[in-house]
Parts: C-alpha cells; structure tokens; sequence
C-alpha cells in the first residue's frame, strides 16, 4: 500500500528535472500519474521508466504556454482518470540576461513559462473542482475532495543578479499561491510554493559545467550542504500533498541548503 494510492497527481515539465523525480516518487506511492511536457522524447522516456517499475502513468505532450493545449491537457486526464487530486507545476526555463542586455523575447519566454503557465494549469484544475463542488454541496468544506496545489518558485524570487524575468517570475508564483490559497479554501484546495536553491537537474548542470564548472565550484561553497538533489525537493512535494499536511494552507517553503542569505 502506497500513501497516494487512488490519487493522481498532474505534473508540468515532468519530462525532466524536479518534476520527473517527483513523477517517480508520486508513482512509486501509488498515484497515477499525468506527465505535461512539450519534450516528447524525454516524456515518453520518464513513461516507459515509470511503467517498467510498475507504475501508472500517462505522457502527455503539450506547451504551458498555450491555452488550448494546457485545455485539452487537463481534459485528457480528468477523462482517463476522472479527476486530478495534486498539481504540480514545474515546468519552467532560464533566459538569464543583465538587464540592460535582457531581450523582450527572453522576458515574454520566461514570464510564459513560469507565470502564464502556472495560471493556466490552475484554471484548467480549479473550474472543474468547483464545478463538481458546486455540484455536490457540502455543509463543511473538510467534506469536500481534497485537492492540493504547489508550484516549484526558487530562492531567486528574493533577487539574483542576471535573473530579473526568472526573478519576477519565481516572486509571482508566490503572489499567485497566496492568493489561491485565500480564493480555493472554501473548495478544500489548499495551495503551496517551494523554494529550492541550486539542486541539480539538467538545465542547472548545463550552466554550472561552463568555464570549467567555475560556477560550480562557486555555488558549492556558498551552500553549506552543498548543490541539492532533486530528492531534497520531491520529499517536501510529496509531503505537501500527504495527509500529514491536511491542516496547511498557502505556505511558502525554503529549501535552502542551510544557508539563510541569499546564495
């Protein structure tokens, strides 16, 4: 018996990175779960890895960005599967620039990425949760499904130099988990953000491996327990989504690393 057993949990950018632990890890507890990713080979790869350890799950390919596939996305699933219980929104990029270089293109790509696809997925989820609620009225809000909401922001939301659209971006996450946590309660939704430092994945190795992983070696010693793993973070995803964390709502949670200024 797993402690997601029955749940299903959907995953922007779960091809690769954060979201593809946590995809494994929600499995591996019994979830289905709903891989959203515009990365088809990647995607179908995480797929195959899940069902090989005996896992359900379905890839779906889309592009946060855009409503109608974010639409059609949400729909498949809640047609397979009837529901969705967990969003979880990850799927993001970097377009990093100082600002007096950073171009218009680079802001709109990240600002879509992060924001607009964070908007999205939850408007997708939440009109068909309160569309049921509505349906099904309840005297306690405690009686209704229990849905849980977290998107994956960053400790750069508190400013990095040649980040400021992944920055603004990162910051307006956690404007947009408050905000949803103080709108989707009454529907027993309860919403969340992480804010990891530097962990490991593809897109942040890439980085750190330039100038002969200078940058690495630099990061490293500023964190004192060193550059994270995505387990670090797909531990507190899976925790914000368990029964053991029922009773919160609208939290912000730091995974820092042990450092408590800025990196």
């Amino acid at each position: 018996m797993g402690k997601f057993d029955g749940k299903v949990a959907f995953l922007t950018g779960g091809a690769s990175g954060l979201a593809e632990r946590a995809a494994k890890d929600f499995a591996a507890e019994g979830a289905k779960v709903v891989i959203f990713d515009f990365d088809k080979e990647n995607g179908l790869r995480v797929e195959k890895e899940i069902k090989d350890a005996g896992g359900e799950v379905l890839f779906i390919e889309g592009d946060v960005r855009k409503s109608d596939l974010v639409e059609a996305g949400v729909k498949q699933a809640f047609e397979k599967y009837e529901t969705i219980d967990f969003l979880i929104h990850s799927a993001g990029i970097l377009k990093d620039g100082m600002i007096h270089k950073l171009s218009e293109e680079y802001w709109d790509d990240v600002i879509n990425t992060h924001l607009k696809g964070f908007y999205l997925t939850l408007q997708a989820c939440a009109k068909r949760w309160i569309g049921y609620c509505k349906e099904n009225p309840k005297e306690k809000i405690a009686e209704y499904p229990d849905r849980r909401v977290i998107t994956i922001s960053s400790q750069a939301a508190e400013g990095n130099i040649g980040q400021l659209n992944y920055a603004a971006a990162k910051s307006g996450m956690i404007g947009m988990v408050k905000t949803a946590g103080l709108e989707l309660i009454r529907y027993n939704i309860k919403s969340h953000a992480i804010m990891p430092t530097l962990i490991e994945t593809p897109i942040l190795g890439e980085l750190l491996s330039k100038q002969e992983g200078k940058w690495r070696k630099y990061y490293s010693g500023r964190i004192p327990l060193g550059i994270g793993e995505s387990k670090y973070v797909s531990q507190v995803i899976l925790f914000l989504c368990s029964d053991a964390a029922w009773f919160m709502n609208g939290e912000v949670i730091g995974i820092n690393g042990g450092r408590l200024d800025k990196v």
